[in-house]
């Protein structure tokens, strides 16, 4: 038997099925995403034979996804009354940005370093940084939302802590769930590549001191703004 196809792309945009390592994967993300975007409401239920329809995919590979974002803390099953998606209120936001600070300031005390020390890896952030800009310039969000969490990712990847990186991809969807709820409008998306850009010149100076008061800065602006 050969490797199963992937799955073609969902009919809602919103809901469009990304690469994964699996279906259940790309299940869980398509549905982090129609949260994000505000397609999936908090506390809504989530029916199974609804969301099947709309992923274009069985119900098994679903069912995998909503017991990976139950263990995340996405999706809550409540006996004899389904499974609906968390709400994500003030307190839940706070300690997702703290503990996302916490990982962050832990990646960029390494590396700082390498990019001082290799400043080819540069290249990866410059790339994430056009791609980011392109996606403002036309107020797209959810492309936005995606740039910025490669961005991030990529740091925590150079960084060459494994155990940073892992916590940090176990975040990674609730903090693409904040970045759908934040306050962002046109002069947002003219600061998103100068803001990521200052990041990315600390990181090249080597500057690790200066990276964690600004990295808090960082993920803390929109929350700020917010309230």
């Amino acid at each position: 038997m050969g490797t199963p196809k992937p799955l073609e792309a969902a009919s809602l945009p919103t809901l469009s099925m990304t690469r994964s390592p699996s279906l259940a994967e790309q299940a869980a993300d398509a549905i982090v995403t129609g949260i994000s975007s505000g397609v999936l409401k908090p506390g809504q239920r989530l029916v199974e034979t609804e969301l099947a329809g709309m992923l274009h995919m069985s119900r098994v590979p679903l069912r995998e996804a909503l017991k990976i974002l139950e263990a995340q803390g996405i999706v809550e099953s409540i006996p004899r009354r389904g499974t609906r998606i968390a709400h994500f209120n003030d307190d839940r936001v706070d300690q997702i940005c703290k503990a996302r600070i916490a990982l962050e300031q832990l990646a960029m005390a390494t590396s700082a370093s390498r990019y001082k020390r290799e400043p080819s890896l540069l290249d990866g952030l410059d790339r994430i940084i056009v791609s980011m800009e392109r996606a403002a310039s036309r107020l797209e969000w959810i492309d936005v939302s995606k740039a910025d969490l490669s961005f991030h990712r990529e740091i925590c990847r150079v960084s060459e802590n494994s155990i940073v990186l892992t916590l940090w991809e176990t975040l990674a969807r609730h903090v693409f769930i904040v970045f759908g709820h934040e306050i962002r409008d046109e002069r947002d998306a003219a600061i998103m590549g100068p803001h990521h850009r200052k990041i990315r010149d600390l990181l090249a100076a080597g500057n690790a001191h200066a990276l964690n008061d600004e990295i808090e800065r960082h993920i803390l602006r929109l929350r700020l703004k917010r309230k």
